[in-house]
């Protein structure tokens, strides 16, 4: 009797966990920027184009290079030229990809979460790189076939 009794509040305790479990991933996947957990069957058909440049100080100036292939060449510290390239850090193809339309995997809001994130990580490991202030990528948009806002981010030098 005392048995049956636990067995039952062990069965209860454990679908409590696991359907709480459940129920906190479905909460979390929908309101994570790039849906981590969340399953959406028919996710939307948007597009993104990205166009990237470095952001560099001339004649007391900030301007902006655009970088059409995500290569670009500049001096370290010691006044070495070096070369740097985009592909390097941004290793998924749908963020390496410029100057292009390409699937925003995930949707729009992810690539942009994940698109920020490559951008912050690049300017963290450039650290020779002495010219560029920041990295700047524009973003084309659009979302279920309808053109979306001109997006722009940047991560500036740490």
């Amino acid at each position: 009797m005392v048995s049956s009794k636990l067995a039952v509040a062990s069965r209860a305790a454990f679908a409590l966990a696991f359907f709480g479990l459940e129920a906190f991933g479905i909460y979390f996947g929908q309101r994570a920027p790039d849906r981590t957990f969340g399953f959406q069957m028919f996710n939307e058909s948007s597009r993104v184009t990205v166009r990237l440049f470095r952001e560099v100080a001339r004649k007391k100036r900030r301007v902006l290079v655009p970088l059409p292939d995500g290569q670009w060449q500049a001096p370290d510290a010691r006044g070495d030229v070096r070369d740097y390239a985009w592909s390097t850090r941004a290793r998924a193809s749908s963020l390496w990809v410029l100057g292009r339309s390409v699937h925003a995997r995930y949707g729009l809001d992810a690539q942009l979460f994940r698109l920020q994130a490559a951008l912050d990580d690049a300017m963290r490991h450039i650290p020779e790189d002495t010219q560029t202030l920041a990295l700047v990528a524009e973003v084309e948009t659009s979302k279920n076939g309808q053109p979306g806002p001109l997006v722009r981010l940047r991560a500036d030098r740490p």
